[in-house]
């Protein structure tokens, strides 16, 4: 007589979620090993919360629907108790994320001024940001949407590996026709794009390639008419040992969008946005705090590297070794140069604790000319970029009207 398949203990079920839960509602800080894995661990119920709701919802199911015949068994009843209490946190961790807009409303209004920076945003937060719930629960994952045309694996460089970058434009633009990247009609058909954002992928200056991250933001942008793109650069074992190529290697993207981007639509005197998540957003304060800097732009040192504006999501912004401290230091450059900056970082962020982010945006205060935008998430944790969660899609608005008054 074949025995009866044994069932996994509803406990062991929801187990995972509740430590997932746990630890987005109580972060691990130290030490490091420990904080990090403690990250990694609670990345589901932080970005995906109603997902992760969903599947302990799925386990507990017949658990639950057992107690109308035979009762529940003691580990039943104990699985029962702890989906309640992780349904409980995931709740807090949803309210949370609805309470960025907010919070990101607020920043711009101090950041910017009156009129939240375009003149036409000064009804509640509520109104300028409605969560897309449909889109949040059944297409987390960001693709690029109808309407924006994806270029990837061009080439802005000598190196065809490390000087690559995804370009997102409008479908209808100039820009929507082919090429590699290094040639072009000067100036033919250029103009269609109100300006360009580049975003910086993170990983530690030693991992990652473009459109990893912020594609939403990307995508939004493109749709709204923008060049976008996502780049990636020279990386290295160590931070230090790859300074200043990495540095060089953004600036040397932004002579290719000053010389090449004629011939994909971007004209020449397109407002340039530079932006960057973790390792990425050190880059882009680097590359805002250093325009036209010789230092960083060798062969090509009469090239135009201003940019228009910075955003730094979840950045890392202090010095990258002790032989560059005086150089790879975002704060040891004067901010009376620095653009328009946003910067935005999370409360529970442990891989790169926020203290950082309030340093530099002291320094920026003290000394830079032109507006800082500054917010702290609540509960919000290291790569909250990565899908269509609340929070960020809060966050791509906020960053957009921050552009619009930019191009």
């Amino acid at each position: 007589m074949p025995r009866p398949s044994a069932r996994v203990p509803l406990p062991v079920l929801v187990a995972p979620a509740a430590v997932s839960t746990a630890l987005a509602l109580w972060p691990i800080r130290r030490p490091f090993v420990a904080a990090t894995a403690g990250w990694v661990w609670s990345l589901p119920a932080q970005e995906l919360p109603l997902h992760v709701g969903a599947l302990v919802g799925a386990a507990t199911a017949p658990a639950l629907a057992g107690r109308s015949g035979r009762g529940a068994r003691p580990p039943d009843r104990v699985g029962v108790g702890i989906a309640a209490l992780t349904w409980a946190g995931l709740g807090v961790v949803v309210s949370r994320h609805v309470a960025a807009a907010a919070v990101l409303d607020r920043a711009l209004g101090e950041g910017l001024g009156e009129g939240l920076g375009d003149g036409e945003t000064t009804t509640s937060p509520s109104a300028l940001h409605r969560t897309p719930w449909p889109r949040v629960l059944f297409r987390p994952w960001p693709l690029p949407p109808r309407g924006v045309r994806a270029r990837r694996g061009m080439v802005y460089g000598p190196d065809p590996k490390a000087n690559r970058f995804d370009l997102y434009t409008r479908t209808g633009s100039s820009g929507a026709g082919g090429g590699s990247g290094s040639g072009g009609n000067s100036d033919s058909g250029a103009g269609d794009v109100r300006g360009v954002l580049v975003h910086i992928h993170g990983g530690h200056f030693r991992a990652g390639g473009p459109s990893r991250e912020s594609r939403e933001m990307l995508f939004d942008h493109a749709a709204r008419g923008w060049a976008a793109i996502s780049t990636t650069y020279h990386l290295s074992p160590t931070p230090e040992s790859g300074f200043p190529q990495h540095l060089v290697d953004v600036k040397r993207l932004l002579r290719w969008i000053r010389t090449e981007g004629p011939a994909h639509g971007i004209r020449a005197d397109a407002p340039i946005v530079v932006a960057g998540s973790s390792a990425g957003a050190h880059l882009a304060m680097m590359t805002a705090l250093t325009g036209d800097d010789p230092r960083f732009q060798p062969g090509f040192e009469d090239a135009d590297t201003t940019v228009a504006g910075a955003i730094g999501l979840y950045g890392y912004y202090g010095r990258l070794g002790l032989e560059t401290r005086d150089v790879s230091d975002p704060v040891r450059h004067a901010a009376s140069g620095a653009p328009p900056v946003a910067i935005i970082h999370g409360t529970h962020d442990t891989y790169t604790p926020v203290k950082g982010s309030r340093r530099l945006v002291r320094h920026l205060r003290a000394g830079s000319p032109n507006p800082v935008v500054y917010a702290e998430l609540p509960g919000a944790q290291h790569g909250f970029d990565a899908v269509r969660s609340p929070r960020y899609l809060a966050v791509v608005d906020a960053v957009s009207r921050f552009t619009d008054r930019l191009a």
